[in-house]
């Protein structure tokens, strides 16, 4: 069976974060460790830059 990528459910996680280090796909981690509700301001700003260039 072919294996499959994972579904990214945040549009903002197709785009590394420079602020935490997180890759594609996975969550933005906050100062004390724990994973974020949300993304880091510096991936959300990635993530509209991209989209902008479409």
């Amino acid at each position: 069976m072919a294996r499959r990528e994972p579904t990214i459910h945040r549009k903002e996680y197709v785009v590394p974060c420079t602020g935490c280090g997180s890759v594609i796909g996975a969550a933005c981690y906050g100062k004390n460790g724990q994973r974020m509700k949300g993304v880091h301001d510096e991936r959300a700003e990635l993530y509209q830059e991209r989209e902008a260039k479409r």
